[in-house]
């Protein structure tokens, strides 16, 4: 029983933590993308510093052996 509360306050915390560092941000078309830092398929690290002043299209998909 002891197992099974302490494996609910887990979860539920687990689930807090997620909700309070993850921030869903949009922007419309035209609006600058917030700065980032990102490392591409062959681990260079790209930066939104790397587009400044060109126009650019960023697309994210999920890992490709992921469902959805």
């Amino acid at each position: 029983m002891k197992y099974l509360i302490g494996l609910s306050v887990l979860a539920m915390f687990s689930l807090t933590i997620n909700t309070l560092f993850s921030q869903k941000i949009s922007l419309a078309e035209g609006e600058l993308a917030p700065h980032f830092e990102l490392l591409d398929q062959d681990k260079n690290m790209i930066s939104s510093t790397d587009f400044k002043g060109r126009r650019s299209v960023i697309y994210f998909f999920p890992y490709a052996d992921t469902p959805g």
